[in-house]
C-alpha cells in the first residue's frame, strides 16, 4: 500500500534540513542564510543536524505514542514510543544527567532505534500498513546525513 501523498510531500520537506546540513558540512551550502546570525561551515552543518535531529527523534516519538492511543495498545507500546524522546535526552543533550559520549552518534543510534521500532508497531499493526514504505527511504536519507555531519 502507498503512503497518502500528503504524507510523502511532508516526509520529503521534513528531510530538506537534514541535507542542508549534510551540504553544509561538505562545503556544498552557503554557511548560513543572510541575517540569520547562524554559524557556517562545517559546525554549522553539524549543529544544525543535532539540533534538527533532536527535534525530529523527539516527534517520532509523539508519532509512535500516537500509534499506540489510538489503537488502545498496551504499555509495552506506549513505553516503547518514549524510548527515542528519552533516548535523546539522555544521550544528544547537554545536561547534567547526560551520559558521556558523540551526541552525534548517540543520534544515529536513535534513529536506527526509531526505524527498529517503527517495524515493531507495523508489525503489530499499529502503523498503518504504508508506515515502512514511508519511513526505510528517509530514514536511509537521514542517516546518510548524520554520518557525513559526523565524520565530514
Amino acid at each position: 500500500m502507498k503512503p497518502p501523498r500528503a504524507a510523502i510531500w511532508l516526509t520529503a520537506a521534513g528531510a530538506l534540513p537534514f541535507l542542508a546540513a549534510a551540504a553544509m558540512v561538505m562545503g556544498l551550502w552557503p554557511a548560513a542564510l543572510p541575517g540569520s546570525g547562524a554559524g557556517g561551515g562545517a559546525a554549522g552543518g553539524r549543529a544544525l543536524a543535532l539540533a534538527y535531529g533532536i527535534v525530529i527523534l523527539s516527534f517520532m516519538s509523539g508519532v509512535l505514542w500516537g500509534f499506540a492511543a489510538r489503537a488502545g495498545a498496551g504499555l509495552w507500546a506506549y513505553a516503547a514510543s518514549v524510548l527515542p524522546a528519552l533516548h535523546v535526552f539522555f544521550t544528544a543533550l547537554p545536561h547534567p544527567w547526560a551520559l558521556p559520549g558523540q551526541p552525534m552518534a548517540h543520534l544515529i543510534a536513535g534513529f536506527l532505534l526509531v526505524l527498529v521500532l517503527d517495524a515493531v508497531f507495523q508489525f503489530q499493526r499499529l502503523a498503518p500498513r504504508w508506515w515502512l514504505s514511508l519511513r526505510v527511504p528517509v530514514t536511509v536519507v537521514v542517516l546518510a546525513c548524520l554520518w557525513i555531519a559526523r565524520h565530514g
